[in-house]
């Protein structure tokens, strides 16, 4: 090759899957203007056989086009080619992807060959494709990135002290890893071990080289072996502190560990769920964390409940990695690797990780690991200097930030007191233990993995599933310190988080008002029960509590093991706080959109009664209510049910995308029922297919829809007194669920309405209260201003008293006729919920009577 080749096109070439010798070939080209093409191939082995009749068609294509792209990083850099060929299409949102993986990726190697970043390829695409991931059958398998170093051990210790099926995940390059072999061992897990081979060619000089996001390629190696060796989850071990970049460059943030971050992590899980499947979750269990709380961890292992681990007289288990460990880059060169131990104690790795476990290890313990003591090393000042931020910038290395290692040096000072290093730069280090110890919020990890690593929690909300949390935490996590938030202690309570590592929050408080990582008692619920038994999840505008406690009816007739929990009043880890549930236990739970916003779960069998706006305060539109609502179906499978009510479109439409069997109602004309109402009806449609799904006889379930009693403040009849027939709808809280109770009722002659106004239109209520020809209206505070734009020809009366309004009832309703408590409206801005508002309504009825 001549001294100044000319590249112009760098090509992906092809792959090839050859599943009898276990392994794929990728395949790239370089073009020049002024030389012979160069030919590259890498090699990916896969570690067993693998069975792919069960694997969706075109998944693996995908998932190789995927690899072919982020492998060729590493031949790409050889030449930097002004332009890229490849031989498949990508969509635009794909072609952006990779855009910003090989510009961000290439950041720091861009900088030390002092190239502009701006030459970094643009992906071509082509419009209007649409890509349809694939779908899998989700499981409760774990594969977990295990290195050499202290980050994956954490992580690893972490799942296994809380009970999760976990295997180890490592990508070997060129030839095995002694080092990551024994860690494997100590930690007891089974190894998947998928091994690159590189180009032969790449160990030759070319015209440019340098860094790769090598941890990108990792989480698409793991994706690929999560697919085949069936896992649901792929975790890493990437920590908060990668966030930070090193140096600014042409405009651009360079970060040596871009592939670790929060921004990478973001869009790779975007990547997978978009186009590959939705069906295996790739994330970072240690995101919460800067490097130095693994540290800590990692050196004192306060973990969860250190009583309940195998082995109880070891106190600390990760002390058995002590002489195994290392973060140390030498141990992980491709060609090269020196001889000698672990450590070689002149490094940016070795000095970070040596600060940091400074801080919490003994002097001794620390020695033993390094073999000397890195604080008496005089050489290595400017490497200190460097680490601790004194220098010109941070060490281009697996590094974290200068506050965490600034902090580090301070907690340590005391035990290396008389130490060169100590002396030389404690005097300009600040403790800032507070911040770089604290939490961080991270969203993309799943709920049920929240706790990992955490010492104290704060329950906010402290009604009844507050109670029960806590009673259950107090079980599960002795360990915990626990705090409790809630308004009615603290009008400042949301203050309180400041304090806490992770929240378990009530429904009722916005996940926009969250400053710490939390997970929900829902989330928790589902995370210990799913998969072991059977939950029914019913939601859906109106009709959830009555269609739950039908089926809670029904299949306790039939002689089920059966609870019923959730929105209905009961709070769900009340249920697993004195024992596990009993085998086949079948658990019915009424959830609200607020419980449903942030599950990361769905139910088994998932019922939807109807859909039509509410919460709006809460939601804040339309399009986040709905969106709520639909996570019951979000993380359904094939095994999973869906029942729907079919003359409902957006519930229909969701029987169309989801990937459960999805039920219609079945009909129900012929059951005797106290329920009114035609919406009554469905219910009992709804409750009668999930029956169904239990092989119940139909006698059974006539016998216990004939039996139920409709639940109290929905459409509950009160009694007649003075002729006067009086029913307690408080439970209506919207103009929709109003219309249907008159429609219902239909000789009405009073009706009461109003309440907080949360902003709904009205105008199709005025116009069934006027078809109905109801006389009488009550209009409470806030919205009964609103709901009737013109009072003429109705006897309308204005208050806010309870007692006042249903003296003016018996006043003036006919004899014969209906007076209705249904007030379209939320009942705050009067009383404490409806049912304060609807036992207030029947109280006054009797009181008034005689």
């Amino acid at each position: 090759m001549i001294a100044n080749p000319k590249p112009t096109i760098f090509e992906f070439v092809s792959y090839k899957f050859e599943p009898g010798h276990q392994r794929i070939l990728f395949n790239y080209k370089q073009d020049f203007e002024n030389n012979p093409a160069l030919f590259f191939t890498e090699t990916i082995i896969l570690p067993e056989k693998i069975d792919i009749k069960n694997l969706p068609a075109g998944l693996l294509n995908k998932i190789f086009e995927s690899l072919h792209l982020i492998l060729g990083i590493s031949y790409f850099k050889f030449y930097c080619a002004t332009k890229v060929k490849i031989n498949y299409s990508l969509s635009k949102k794909e072609s952006e992807f990779w855009n910003i993986v090989y510009k961000k990726g290439l950041g720091e190697f861009f900088y030390k060959n002092n190239l502009d970043p701006k030459i970094s390829p643009k992906f071509p695409f082509e419009k209007n494709i649409k890509i349809i991931p694939f779908r899998l059958e989700k499981n409760n398998k774990h594969l977990v990135a295990l290195s050499g170093g202290k980050d994956s051990i954490v992580a690893v210790e972490l799942l296994k002290e809380q009970g999760f099926d976990i295997d180890a995940f490592f990508s070997e390059t060129q030839k095995e890893s002694p080092l990551v072999n024994k860690i494997t061992d100590k930690a007891g897990v089974k190894s998947i071990k998928i091994r690159r081979i590189l180009d032969e060619k790449a160990f030759v000089d070319h015209k440019y080289n340098g860094h790769v996001p090598v941890s990108a390629i990792y989480a698409f190696l793991g994706v690929l072996a999560a697919v085949l060796y069936k896992y649901s989850y792929f975790i890493v071990a990437n920590e908060h502190s990668s966030n930070f970049g090193n140096v600014k460059y042409k405009g651009e943030s360079i970060n040596h560990q871009w592939s670790k971050s929060s921004e990478f992590e973001n869009i790779f899980q975007n990547y997978v769920n978009d186009f590959i499947t939705p069906d295996v979750r790739y994330f970072s269990l240690l995101r919460p964390f800067y490097e130095i709380r693994i540290a800590q961890l990692f050196s004192k292992f306060t973990g969860l409940n250190p009583a309940k681990r195998v082995g109880r007289a070891e106190f600390n288990p990760v002390k058995k990695y002590f002489s195994y460990f290392s973060s140390c880059n030498k141990n992980f060169k491709i060609v090269g690797q020196e001889s000698g131990g672990l450590w070689c104690n002149n490094c940016p790795k070795c000095v970070f990780t040596f600060i940091l476990l400074s801080a919490f290890l003994s002097k001794k313990q620390l020695i033993d690991i390094f073999k000397k003591n890195l604080y008496q090393q005089k050489e290595l000042i400017p490497l200190f200097k460097d680490i601790l931020g004194f220098g010109k910038m941070k060490p281009f290395d697996c590094v974290g930030t200068f506050k965490e290692a600034r902090t580090a040096l301070y907690l340590a000072s005391k035990r290396f007191n008389n130490d060169l290093i100590i002396k030389t730069f404690l005097p300009r280090v600040e403790n800032k233990s507070k911040e770089v110890l604290k939490t961080n919020i991270a969203p993309n990890i799943p709920s049920q993995f929240r706790l990992s690593g955490m010492k104290n929690i704060l329950i906010l909300g402290y009604g009844k599933e507050g109670i029960a949390t806590k009673k259950y935490i107090k079980k599960n996590y002795p360990d915990f310190k626990i705090g409790i938030g809630d308004a009615k202690f603290d009008k400042n309570y949301l203050n309180k988080q400041k304090d806490y590592d992770v929240a378990i929050k009530t429904p009722g408080i916005k996940k926009e008002l969250m400053a710490i990582p939390y997970t929900t008692a829902t989330n928790i619920f589902f995370s210990k029960v799913l998969g072991k038994n059977t939950i029914i999840g019913i939601t859906g505008s109106k009709g959830k509590s009555t269609t739950a406690s039908l089926i809670y009816e029904i299949l306790k007739e039939a002689g089920k093991n059966v609870k019923i929990l959730g929105n209905i009043g009961n709070p769900m880890l009340e249920a697993l706080i004195k024992n596990p549930p009993a085998d086949r236990e079948i658990f019915v739970l009424e959830l609200s959109s607020a419980q449903l916003e942030d599950l990361d779960f769905s139910p088994n069998i998932a019922v939807v009664t109807n859909l039509f706006p509410e919460h709006m305060d809460y939601h804040g539109n339309e399009e986040n209510y709905y969106k709520a609502k639909k996570n019951i179906l979000n993380f359904q499978n094939g095994s999973d049910v869906f029942v729907y009510n079919p003359e409902v479109k957006k519930i229909a439409d969701g029987a169309k995308e989801t990937k459960a069997k999805a039920i219609p109602f079945a009909r129900a004309n012929n059951f005797d029922s106290r329920l009114l109402g035609e919406h009554n009806k469905k219910n009992i449609e709804a409750a009668v297919s999930v029956a169904k799904l239990f092989n119940i006889s139909e006698k059974i379930i006539k016998k216990a829809v004939r039996n139920f009693k409709p639940l109290e403040h929905r459409l509950e009849f009160v009694g007649e007194f003075r002729g006067i027939k009086f029913y307690d709808d408080a439970i209506s809280t919207t103009p929709e669920s109003t219309i249907m109770a008159i429609k219902t009722l239909k000789n009405i002659d009073t009706i009461f309405l109003g309440g907080q106004d949360r902003g709904y239109d009205f105008s199709q209520l005025e116009k069934i209260i006027k078809k109905y020809k109801i006389k009488n209206v009550v209009l409470f505070p806030e919205s009964g201003n609103r709901i009737l734009n013109q009072g003429r020809g109705f006897n309308i009366l204005k208050t806010s008293g309870m007692e006042k309004a249903v003296r003016f009832a018996y006043k003036n309703t006919k004899k014969g006729s209906i007076c209705l408590l249904s007030c379209a409206s939320p009942s705050y801005s009067l009383w404490k919920n409806f049912e304060e508002k609807g036992n207030q309504f029947k109280k006054n009825i009797k009181k008034l009577a005689d």
